[in-house]
């Protein structure tokens, strides 16, 4: 997948911007506060229908206008031209692809897959098991065919058996949506399963080398207590979870730590070292994406160089061109910009507006 062009219209501190794009490597140069994050953010919403610094598109249209626009045009893995879009009010949106009259952030993800890495992304060592089963859900998603149909179903039966768990309904109204529960989430566990492999097989050189004579360790967390399988666990769990109101085990709870040997990663590594380990996490998604179903995802860098030496920054840039899809990647100047990046478009941001030499 490539955008070829990129249009934003009263988005943030960006009045007007109407730019062609190069299907490799885009540069993004310039000050703190002048726009850069604003740029990949328009993208980001492109690809997931929504912002990742914002709840409300609303919030997020500049200051004394009552709407924005963000478009594009992109080509996909077979050739093909499409349109893709999003129009925002103070109040609501509408998401836009091709000619479909009602389009869902559903066919936006599938159309324009893409992998933000911003300056935090760290927090996927540091911080809560969301973090990791998102990363994990995103790849499982566009690989595994199977995974979201069943995911769409096990959400619904989880939010009902909730529901009567809130309720204070009859076990007997509780467990009936058990079976549902468990052939679902039987169907995730093994999707994940199948994706980590993968994942751990193709994790590139550089990610292994922070680990020295250690091994880099994935330990996966199913989200249930014990070898008995998710049915047992689910109804050894029953009286817990009519105290809680709540369903306490399931993939809704999964997780994986990653280890160096015997330590958690986020404890072993330095700051800089835990964004090149996690960068390039989201870097081997990219890679199993692109060598499995022949998609090519789009790549955000926010900030690549914070937190890096001048070896990291090369070797993590050395990655991001062997894998030869569209990326755009912010600096502060161009001289932070790794030298092993070839064929780069540059673009420079002052106060909101985006020029190309």
């Amino acid at each position: 997948m490539r955008l070829e062009s990129l249009y934003i219209e009263n988005f943030r501190c960006i009045e007007l911007c109407d730019i062609e794009l190069s299907p490799g490597v885009n540069c993004i140069v310039g000050d703190n506060a002048s726009g850069k994050t604003s740029f990949l953010e328009a993208i980001y919403i492109l690809g997931r229908g929504e912002s990742f610094r914002q709840s409300s598109l609303g919030q997020t249209i500049q200051h004394d206008n009552n709407a924005l626009t963000i478009r594009a045009r992109l080509t996909d893995s077979q050739g093909s031209r499409h349109r893709i879009g999003c129009h925002a009010s103070r109040n609501s949106h509408r998401l836009k692809l091709d000619d479909q009259n009602e389009t869902r952030r559903f066919d936006l993800i599938s159309m324009l897959p893409l992998q933000h890495i911003d300056p935090n992304v760290h927090r996927l060592l540091e911080q809560g098991p969301k973090y990791r089963r998102h990363f994990l859900d995103w790849g499982v998603f566009h690989v595994e065919h199977d995974f979201f149909p069943a995911w769409r179903r096990y959400r619904r039966a989880l939010k009902q058996r909730n529901r009567a768990l809130r309720a204070n309904c009859p076990k007997h109204q509780v467990i009936a949506w058990d079976a549902e529960l468990v052939q679902q989430g039987e169907v995730i566990d093994a999707c994940r399963r199948r994706y980590l492999d993968q994942i751990k097989q193709r994790l590139p050189n550089t990610a292994r080398q922070l680990a020295g004579d250690d091994s880099l360790l994935f330990a996966y967390q199913p989200g249930w207590r014990g070898e008995d399988g998710f049915g047992f666990a689910l109804a050894n769990g029953l009286e817990q979870d009519l105290r809680a109101g709540f369903t306490q085990q399931g993939p809704h709870r999964a997780d994986v730590r990653i280890s160096v040997a015997a330590t958690r990663a986020r404890d072993w590594v330095s700051r800089g070292q835990q964004k090149l380990l996690t960068a390039a996490l989201f870097l081997t998604q990219a890679d199993i994406l692109k060598s499995t179903r022949g998609v090519q995802p789009v790549l955000l860098l926010d900030d690549m160089a914070a937190e890096l030496g001048e070896n990291y920054r090369s070797a993590l840039a050395a990655e991001v061109e062997r894998l030869g899809v569209q990326c755009f990647l912010t600096f502060l100047s161009r001289e932070s910009i790794p030298g092993v990046l070839k064929d780069t478009r540059m673009f420079y941001v002052e106060q909101g507006h985006i020029a190309a030499p």
